[in-house]
């Protein structure tokens, strides 16, 4: 039940985000706009899912837990999205910059939205 809103949240989020981005891509100049913005998009939805989907499967019933599988999973994300940057841009060296500017700036704000729904949920946990 829970992640089912969760999941209806992120759906909502990410095609708003989408939309949003869409409409800055035409104003900014085409070379700081990544050919891979809709994968980059595509992949932060996904891995937000998962991620939160873990979370809440791992600390079910432990609350005590929820900090350090919280923390755990948040080091092995960041090691993981500057191994992906890394690899991206010296494999595709024209498309770095875009990339790593669209990367960051969806990194941000699915960032923001899951510590928002986290702390939401973590409300909830208390009461």
């Amino acid at each position: 039940m829970i992640l089912k809103k969760f999941l209806k949240k992120l759906l909502i989020f990410t095609v708003i985000i989408t939309a949003l981005q869409y409409v800055l891509a035409m104003q900014i100049p085409e070379k700081f706009i990544s050919n891979a913005l809709p994968i980059i998009i595509l992949f932060f939805f996904s891995f937000t899912a998962i991620m939160h989907r873990y979370l809440l499967i791992s600390t079910e019933g432990r609350p005590q837990k929820f900090i350090f599988t919280f923390m755990l999973m948040t080091t092995i994300k960041l090691l993981m999205y500057l191994a992906i940057i890394l690899i991206y841009a010296l494999f595709n060296k024209e498309d770095a910059l875009g990339f790593i500017g669209a990367f960051f700036l969806n990194y941000f704000i699915f960032t923001i939205f899951e510590i928002v729904e986290i702390m939401k949920y973590l409300k909830i946990q208390k009461s």
